[in-house]
């Protein structure tokens, strides 16, 4: 195997190359580890005499950091190219031809993955040290981007991809029900204003300014700093409280039951798996390192597999019987 597939099988996480499975996990471990390492140097130099104290060493943790970081971009942008095609080319004639769509093939996966989130993650998550060295203005404010280097802990959590995937599939829920959030802030805001402008006209001085006690009213947060004191003013206060328990509920609902169908979805995949091994009424040792395989691959929990395996080995031999 190439250099170029045996780095996208290391680092690549849904990998099945059994070959480097050890290889590709110990790597995550590492890079895992050397991300958190590396939030919690950022977060220190936020500490007031810490930085003075370790300047140094935080200055090692974040050169080093960023050299890992940079090389592991790069390698994933070249071994992108070894991502399997998701459709076939066909009619190939001659050998040169298909040397050419080759090239051209490897050049635009890698572009597509230039292009994906977590490309653009890696990207700024090092991008920040690289122009504070090549430019000479003041580029403090993008070292907030570093922060985006804990973002690339979601490439190993099968969790944070199940999450995104919620998002993606809900996406066009969640934006009506935000939409409908914005129009009652919105509505809450201007009805304030006219209730209470004119008794408090520095607190309630417009309708922008209006919005950040509809805003805290609605989600029921309440911090205090701005509260009706009419007779009127306070029982639409009170009203707009009881509509924000319902109404702000609906983004965490539309998220739970799509989170909930995933894992239903994932189980149901698990349990399909199961019964196809289960076909001639035993499991050998490679039909068990598949489950596991597949189970991990799932994100399932390990007693809730080995559960799922009994039951459906009770219920094949039942009606074996």
């Amino acid at each position: 195997m190439s250099f170029q597939n045996a780095c996208y099988h290391i680092l690549a996480p849904s990998s099945e190359a059994h070959e480097y499975k050890k290889h590709s996990k110990l790597f995550d471990i590492l890079l895992i580890a050397l991300i958190i390492v590396n939030v919690a140097a950022m977060m220190l130099e936020t500490v007031p005499g810490l930085p003075a104290l370790w300047q140094h060493e935080l200055h090692i943790i974040e050169v080093v950091s960023v050299l890992i970081f940079t090389i592991e971009y790069i390698l994933r942008v070249y071994s992108s190219a070894s991502a399997p095609n998701r459709s076939t080319q066909a009619n190939r004639s001659a050998q040169a031809n298909r040397t050419r769509q080759e090239k051209t093939t490897a050049w635009q996966k890698r572009w597509a993955y230039i292009k994906s989130p977590m490309a653009l993650v890696d990207l700024m998550a090092i991008l920040p040290f690289y122009l504070s060295m090549l430019v000479a203005f003041d580029l403090r404010i993008l070292r907030v981007f570093r922060v985006l280097r804990i973002l690339k802990i979601g490439r190993y959590s099968r969790s944070m991809q199940t999450l995104v995937t919620v998002l993606r599939n809900e996406s066009h829920s969640l934006i009506a029900a935000l939409s409908v959030l914005l129009l009652f802030t919105i509505i809450a805001a201007t009805c304030i204003y006219y209730i209470e402008h004119a008794a408090q006209p520095d607190v309630f001085s417009s309708i922008p300014a209006s919005l950040w006690w509809a805003l805290v009213t609605l989600t029921t947060v309440g911090y205090g700093d701005a509260v009706p004191i009419t007779a009127l003013g306070k029982i639409f206060g009170g009203l707009i409280t009881i509509m924000g328990i319902c109404f702000y509920a609906l983004p965490a609902g539309i998220l739970s039951s799509s989170y909930t169908s995933q894992m239903q979805l994932k189980r149901d995949r698990f349990k399909d798996t199961v019964r196809s091994v289960l076909d001639d009424g035993k499991l050998s040792e490679h039909d068990v390192h598949h489950l596991e395989h597949v189970r991990a691959l799932l994100d399932l929990d390990e007693e809730e597999a080995k559960l799922i395996v009994r039951l459906l080995q009770h219920h094949h031999k039942r009606l074996d019987d």
